[in-house]
């Protein structure tokens, strides 16, 4: 089993755009600007845990961070 790609926490970059609403572009560009964190996978694969990215993104915007659905 490939605890990466079947973790219900850890995202692509597809998966985290629809998740959060936003395009696959603001994603990337949101990673590059080191606003929200992720973890490598490969030499450029790039997951992202769900909740981290909300605390991020919350701290980031000065807003509360709250829980999202699995």
């Amino acid at each position: 089993m490939n605890l990466i790609t079947n973790s219900p926490s850890l995202l692509n970059r597809d998966q985290l755009a629809v998740a959060l609403g936003v395009h696959k572009t603001t994603v990337t560009r949101l990673t590059a600007l080191g606003r929200i964190p992720f973890v490598s996978v490969g030499r450029r694969g790039k997951r992202y845990d769900r909740e981290a990215v909300v605390v991020a993104l919350s701290v980031y915007l000065n807003a509360t961070a709250k829980p999202t659905a699995p």
